[in-house]
């Protein structure tokens, strides 16, 4: 009896390491085929957030040789350009600053002369002032004839600053020629501002 219980304990154990040996490789093809159906799965583009692949772009392009050297050859031109741009850049503005130094300096030059011609006509103004109530204050013989000896239009400048009935005395007193002159040089000034009668003959 003690004959026949091993040879069935040996089957049985034998049976069990088959059967555990099966679960196991059972097991691992199940395991497998589920990891490969994730990686399938997680292959597979998402409809949300991937956005849908552009016609002709299904495989990844990479660049050949050529096509390399003239993308690094255009930017590099790019580049060059760039640095080109900003030296002229800054070059028009060390221009523009000193234009508008210079600017500056004009502008001041011209305050400065716009002064000096009014200190100027001031002056000449007060000149001529004097000198006319000098000639004023002289017997009309004696101012006579200094201004005959006058510039036709400067004498005129004078006896215009005079009252009339002085100029007049000094005129009466003077050359006939040249008192003439002057009343004509008196008498032009101003004309063309003058209206003339268009109904006289």
């Amino acid at each position: 009896m003690k004959i026949r219980i091993l040879p069935l304990l040996g089957l049985l154990f034998a049976l069990a390491i088959v059967s555990r040996a099966f679960a196991l490789s059972s097991a691992e093809a199940k395991i497998d085929a589920e990891s490969s159906a994730s990686t399938e799965v997680a292959s597979l583009p998402n409809p949300i957030t991937d956005p849908a692949p552009e016609p002709g772009t299904d495989k990844p392009q990479c660049l050949s040789g050529e096509m390399l050297l003239a993308v690094n050859k255009k930017m590099a031109a790019l580049k060059l350009r760039e640095q080109d741009m900003q030296e002229k850049e800054s070059a028009f503005g060390a221009i523009r600053l000193r234009l508008d130094k210079q600017l500056l300096a004009i502008e001041a030059a011209k305050s400065s002369l716009d002064a000096d011609i009014l200190v100027r006509t001031t002056v000449a103004k007060e000149d001529l002032a004097h000198l006319t109530q000098m000639y004023k204050s002289m017997k009309p013989k004696q101012a006579a004839k200094i201004f005959n000896e006058m510039d036709v239009n400067f004498a005129a400048g004078f006896l215009r600053e005079m009252k009339g009935a002085h100029a007049g005395l000094i005129l009466s007193n003077m050359n006939t020629r040249k008192a003439y002159q002057i009343s004509l040089a008196l008498a032009s000034r101003g004309a063309k501002y003058r209206t003339t009668d268009q109904t006289l003959p």
